[in-house]
């Protein structure tokens, strides 16, 4: 069974469309032309580099490289501006992150995001365990945009936990500190790149290690050029890739600052890091750190 149960169809990311994203509908915007042209971009640039995507394992480096060139291209940006666009976002109220490139190879296992020392930069993971995104940002208003580059199928791509988006999880947020992390970074030392769920209080609750087992979990099937934006308040995932081929996706994170004012947003449930890092996020059109308002 897919998340096709809560996958809203999305002409435009408006105010009404926002409010039912925080509310755990998952959206839908079908085959936007910047979307289509990103997976034209992605596969010109994949033919560049060494990278074999058909390889069930690569050297961490070489998936590095190929994320790198992508993440960096200013034609990559301007697509992406040209998604917003196409959504309908007003760039005056519209604040970002950064694109990210997610290129996950068949048997590669789920990364293991306990310690950043092992982990890496935390910039190139490709298959994330269950979290929420907002353990780690604090900002309900936090919008996740995801699109697949290449065909997906259920065994390569991501998943929802719609059962738990308004239900509290046990997790480590409580005891996760961004700024923390980056002080134990620059030390070489180890550290969690996120917060995590709380095994020991899951295995504890059989009730809740139910609905976290895989088959509560709710793949997502779009095709290339659509692109998904839903809560960065819902618990999802990766699917752990066994299939022999590769997925190569790529996403942004968007606040509105309106809604920020006002305080519309999705449920903190249980989210409970110390800080609220606003300054990950900048202006569309000025470039202004969100944290500056």
């Amino acid at each position: 069974m897919t998340i096709a149960q809560r996958l809203v169809e999305c002409g435009r990311l408006d105010a009404a469309a926002r409010l039912r994203a925080y509310a755990g509908d998952v959206l839908v915007l079908r085959g936007l032309p910047s979307a289509l042209e990103l997976c034209r971009v992605f596969k010109s640039l994949r033919r560049g580099t060494d990278f074999d995507c058909d390889a069930s394992e690569t050297a961490f480096e070489e998936r590095e490289r190929l994320c790198r060139a992508f993440e960096r291209d200013d034609g990559v940006a301007r697509l992406f501006r040209g998604v917003f666009d196409e959504a309908g976002m007003d760039g005056t109220s519209t604040y970002w992150d950064r694109p990210r490139l997610r290129v996950q190879q068949s048997g590669s296992g789920v990364d293991d995001v306990s310690n950043s020392k092992l982990f890496g930069t935390g910039k190139y993971s490709s298959t994330l365990p269950p979290h929420r995104d907002t353990w780690a940002s604090n900002t309900m208003q936090q919008l996740n945009w995801w699109m697949p580059l290449d065909a997906i199928d259920e065994g390569r791509t991501m998943c929802f936990f719609p059962d738990l988006f308004d239900r509290p999880v046990p997790n480590t947020s409580r005891g996760w500190d961004f700024e923390e992390l980056r002080s134990k970074r620059r030390e070489g030392l180890p550290y969690p790149q996120l917060p995590e769920l709380d095994r020991d209080a899951i295995d504890r609750d059989k009730g809740m290690a139910e609905l976290l087992s895989p088959s509560r979990a709710r793949p997502l099937l779009v095709d290339p050029g659509d692109v998904v934006v839903f809560s960065g308040a819902h618990l999802h995932s990766s699917v752990v890739n066994t299939t022999g081929k590769t997925r190569c996706s790529c996403e942004i994170r968007s606040v509105d600052a309106g809604d920020l004012r006002e305080g519309a947003g999705a449920p903190n449930v249980d989210g409970e890091a110390c800080r609220v890092p606003l300054h990950w996020f900048s202006n569309v059109d000025t470039n202004e750190k969100l944290g500056s308002l």
